[in-house]
């Protein structure tokens, strides 16, 4: 039998460090989907434009990325919901299909998570994802 496409596996995780330090009376839940291929070259497509300039013999190279672009995309690619709530009591995240809804959205809502508490959804992603967990140390 030929390979059979199914829906991406889904872990769901808790966000155990963010609970404790924001001493929340319920579980902040996430989803988290695995990286299809296609999501895997959205994220590479970070990495594809670099400028090379020339001045005689000199040759400088440069690239505008940050490891928060990196961290972002991941999680925009891969995660499939989330509880979090603005302070107005409405979902942080906005998804269709168990896909986050707008990319300029998401980054408008992400840029107001505290740190700690995306650096804890990046986390999850990695631990769904290690594809991107374990790139260059081979």
């Amino acid at each position: 039998m030929p390979i059979r496409l199914s829906p991406a596996t889904k872990s769901t995780y808790r966000l155990e460090k963010s609970d404790a330090e924001y001493q929340t009376d319920a579980p902040t839940i996430i989803e988290v989907r695995l990286a299809t291929q296609g999501a895997v070259e959205a994220r590479n497509e970070l990495f594809a434009e670099f400028k090379r300039e020339y001045e005689g013999s000199k040759v400088t190279v440069s690239q505008r990325l940050s490891f928060d672009d990196i961290r972002r995309k991941e999680v925009f690619l891969t995660l499939a919901a989330c509880n979090i709530e603005t302070e107005d009591g409405k979902p942080l995240f906005t998804f269709s299909n168990e896909h986050l809804d707008d990319e300029v959205k998401f980054k408008n809502a992400w840029n107001q998570l505290p740190p700690m508490v995306a650096s804890e959804i990046h986390e999850k992603v990695l631990e769904s994802n290690v594809v991107w967990k374990n790139l260059g140390e081979n």
